[in-house]
């Protein structure tokens, strides 16, 4: 009795042990089959699922009046898909090394698996290079790498055939053949270097771009590289011109090869851009600048739209497109040509920032169209004498008179009864100090107005008398862009307190214009006015007269250190008609270390006038918008 009950014991312990090891089996294949259920299918797509992407078009860029500015043409690559010779990659790695085993000799297998897939494509290649223009050779680490790395997408033997190799190729090469012909899209501009810096350039992306976030988590991904904007407008508005790349969700075997396309999308082109600038206007300003160093701004006064902003030193987009030559990137670098100097430049504005002094005091009430000031040749501050070099009139100036000749007695002496603490806000308030806003790229963020905190701050010590009277006639610690300065010439050519400057047309661009008018009264104004008409008419600004049209500017020289050398900066900013104004522009070139002496006068006048001859020859009487 007692051995039987040890028996039932025994079986109904094993019997628990059976039952606890099969729900543990049963709750394991549940919590597989049906919780983990989407993490084996993911993987099991990772393993058996690729997913190929096919760059989109770019969009076009265009000028104001539909010319094109940057496009696609097509480029006609002569390519082999190394997935498709696996087979013939084993057959060939056979028979090598079983001749190097025959006679002895020792080898590395990788290195017989790499001239084993040259030998196979230099097989299939032989027969077409008659039909090639152009030496045609494999670089084995490159085959190596695409072999390894990206099997599925086409290997290129050549990146751009001419059309004549197109042509005998299409006629002679087998449609079904390993070696096939393929079409892809290459940036184009048309204009070469013109209006380089404000449209940019696109070159060739690293990394597979997927616009789907799922499928870029689902499956293993291959691309072929898209372009990507890396400068100008076409890095400002590349999430609009790059488009929707189209994908391939591919079936393989084992071996990565593919079996089917399970499903695919469409590409979608980019969008295209529509820009401000008008192609004639830019040509005539890089033409007037010519060979200069240095940049010039012209812009619509009422709506912002920058018409015209050229730099030089300038480059080929076309150069730069698909890629960049070492040679190409260190010859730019070392002109630098790289920067876009109207936006991304710091000067000091020497005496076109007497404009903004002059306003100050004409808004605060310290002078009025009326007013006279007694100017000796000099003045002085503290222990420092400010010289007047601009005019040889002495004794009691005329406000007009004082503005015209860029008197620095006038600005100074009148300047410290205005708090500092309002002046350097007017000066901010009229937009220095902070960006524009521009719909460009790295725009700089750091131009300055100078203040007693700032300059504590820096070491520099306190701030003194002689540091306002610096600022007040354009020197100094300040510094500002030239778009700065042209948007502040537009604003005061439409009256307002602040332009914001576009790089889009009208019809794309949202404009936003200050409704915050300028401040001064219609004599005081029309004071200033006049004042930077005879600057034109008969002072330092008079190689701007134009016959037809009145113009109202100023002249500015500024001196600046690089390195161990000391140059001028030669300014000029205007807007036209001054009884109507239009348009607003502004030039600044940089004095070349050659002995000669750069002045806002003699070099940047006349090339604002060039512009703003091209300007009226182009638009007359009508509208620079076209409305």
């Amino acid at each position: 009795m007692a051995f039987e009950n040890r028996a039932e014991k025994r079986l109904r312990s094993l019997s628990y042990l059976l039952w606890a090891i099969f729900i543990y089996l049963a709750s394991g294949l549940f919590y597989r089959q049906l919780i983990q259920h989407g993490r084996f299918s993911e993987l099991g797509q990772r393993q058996s699922h690729r997913c190929v992407l096919k760059p989109a078009p770019r969009g076009n860029i265009y000028d104001r009046n539909g010319k094109l500015l940057a496009g696609n043409r097509p480029r006609f690559m002569l390519v082999v898909y190394l997935q498709e010779l696996r087979d013939e990659f084993a057959i060939a790695y056979g028979e090598r090394t079983r001749r190097l085993r025959a006679n002895g000799q020792k080898f590395s297998p990788e290195e017989e698996r790499s001239f084993s897939r040259i030998d196979v494509l230099e097989s299939h290649l032989a027969p077409i290079k008659h039909l090639l223009d152009c030496e045609v050779s494999f670089d084995r680490k490159a085959v190596d790498r695409h072999f390894r790395q990206t099997p599925l997408l086409p290997f290129p033997i050549v990146y751009d055939l001419s059309l004549e190799s197109f042509a005998n190729l299409v006629e002679q090469l087998p449609t079904d053949g390993i070696i096939q012909l393929e079409t892809r899209s290459s940036r184009y501009y048309p204009n070469g270097a013109v209006a380089a810096h404000v449209v940019g350039y696109a070159s060739p992306s690293p990394l597979p771009t997927c616009d789907n976030v799922a499928t870029a988590r689902s499956y293993r991904t291959f691309s072929e590289r898209s372009l990507v904007g890396r400068a100008g407008v076409e890095s400002a508005m590349d999430s609009i011109l790059r488009g929707v790349n189209g994908e391939e969700i591919l079936l393989v075997d084992p071996s990565g090869r593919k079996k089917m396309v399970l499903r695919s999308s469409a590409v979608v082109g980019g969008k295209d851009v529509h820009l401000s600038i008008d192609l004639g206007l830019q040509i005539a300003a890089e033409e007037a600048l010519g060979d200069e160093m240095g940049c010039a701004v012209l812009s619509d006064v009422w709506t912002g739209e920058v018409l015209a902003m050229a730099n030089s030193p300038s480059y080929d987009l076309n150069a730069l497109t698909p890629t960049i030559s070492n040679k190409t990137y260190d010859t730019l670098t070392a002109i630098g040509a790289w920067s876009n100097q109207a936006i991304q430049g710091l000067y000091p504005l020497g005496s076109v920032f007497k404009l903004v002094s002059v306003e100050a005091l004409l808004r605060f009430g310290i002078v009025d169209g009326e007013t006279k000031h007694r100017c000796d040749g000099m003045t002085k501050v503290g222990n420092r004498t400010i010289r007047c070099p601009n005019h040889m009139e002495r004794g009691m100036l005329p406000f007009v008179l004082a503005v015209a000749k860029s008197c620095n007695s006038f600005v100074v002496d009148n300047i410290f009864s205005i708090p500092l603490e309002n002046y350097l806000g007017e000066i901010r308030r009229l937009g220095f100090g902070s960006p524009t806003g521009i719909e460009l790229p790295h725009e700089t963020r750091h131009s300055l107005v100078p203040s007693p905190s700032w300059k504590k701050n820096r070491g520099y010590g306190r701030w003194t008398s002689g540091d306002t009277a610096n600022l007040s006639i354009g020197q100094g610690y300040l510094l500002a862009t030239p778009l700065q300065v042209n948007a502040f010439t537009a604003s005061l050519a439409a009256r307002r307190e602040r332009t914001k400057p576009t790089i889009l047309c009208s019809d794309s661009a949202e404009i936003i214009l200050s409704l915050s008018p300028l401040g001064l009264s219609d004599s005081s104004y029309g004071a200033l006015l006049n004042g930077m008409v005879d600057c034109v008419e008969r002072g330092s600004g008079r190689r701007c007269k134009m016959r037809s049209v009145t113009v109202a500017g100023k002249t500015g020289t500024a001196q600046v250190r690089d390195g161990q050398h000391s140059s001028h900066l030669a300014w000029f900013t205007a807007f036209a008609p001054a009884e109507c104004p239009r348009v607003a522009v502004t030039v600044m070139v940089r004095e070349r270390y050659d002995g000669r002496s750069y002045g806002g006068g003699s070099d940047a006048a006349p090339i604002a006038k060039k512009i703003l001859e091209k300007y009226f020859e182009t638009c007359g009487r009508s509208d620079s918008s076209g409305k």
